[in-house]
C-alpha cells in the first residue's frame, strides 16, 4: 500500500478525501518561521481586527510590535504598543520586549496588540494598574455560575480616588449608557496585573 493510501485509510475507515493546503512560500522557508494570529483593539475606534504575523523564530516581541505598526492605523506616530495573553476574558500576562516568540502559544490563548494610553505611561509612585474584567453570575438549579465575557482592559487607580469616581471612570473607558451599566446581575471585577 502506497503512502497516499496510508493517508486515506484513518482508524479504519476508508475515504477518498485528500485535505490539503496551499502554501504561499516554500515550505523549508516555513518551517523557519512562526505564525501568530494577533487581535489588534484600536485605541480609538470599537474594532478588532485580526492580522498573520509571520517572523523568525528567533524573533522577539518587540519584533511583532514593529511589523504590526506596519499595518495598522496608529493615533500618533510615536505610539507605543504592548502584546496581551488573554484568556477566558481575562488578561494573563503581558509580554515582555525581548521575549523570543518561539515561546508563545497561540492556539489556546488570545494574543492581543494594543496602543499604551498616555495615562498609563507615566505613572506615580501611589498609582497602580490594575486589570478589569467583566463577568456575570447565574443562579440557575441552586447553583452559582461566574460566567465572563466582554473585552478586558487595565485601568490606573490614584491614591486619592473614591469607589464611585473609579465607577464613573469605568463607565466613561467603556461608553456604556447608565441603565446598562448599572443593570443587575453584571459586574465589573478588578484584580492586581
Amino acid at each position: 500500500m502506497d503512502h497516499l493510501s496510508d493517508m486515506l485509510l484513518h482508524y479504519n475507515q476508508t475515504s477518498d478525501i485528500l485535505y490539503y493546503e496551499v502554501l504561499d512560500i516554500p515550505l523549508p522557508e516555513l518551517q523557519g518561521l512562526k505564525t501568530l494570529k494577533v487581535a489588534f483593539h484600536h485605541a480609538t475606534k470599537d474594532e478588532v481586527v485580526i492580522y498573520t504575523i509571520r517572523l523568525p523564530k528567533q524573533s522577539t516581541v518587540g519584533d511583532v510590535i514593529n511589523d504590526l505598526k506596519g499595518k495598522v492605523e496608529l493615533s500618533h506616530p510615536n505610539v507605543e504598543f504592548r502584546l496581551l495573553e488573554v484568556f477566558y476574558h481575562k488578561i494573563y500576562e503581558i509580554f515582555p520586549l525581548n521575549e523570543k516568540i518561539e515561546n508563545i502559544n497561540d492556539q489556546y490563548w488570545t494574543l492581543r496588540a494594543e496602543e499604551i494610553p498616555e495615562e498609563e505611561k507615566n505613572l506615580g509612585p501611589h498609582d497602580r494598574l490594575i486589570h478589569v474584567y467583566h463577568f456575570m453570575k447565574d443562579t440557575a438549579q441552586n447553583q452559582v455560575r461566574v460566567q465572563n465575557f466582554g473585552e478586558p482592559f487595565f485601568l490606573v487607580i490614584h491614591e486619592s480616588e473614591t469607589l464611585a469616581e473609579v465607577k464613573v471612570r469605568i463607565q466613561k473607558k467603556l461608553q456604556v449608557p447608565d441603565e446598562e451599566f448599572s443593570k443587575g446581575g453584571r459586574a465589573y471585577a478588578a484584580y492586581p496585573p
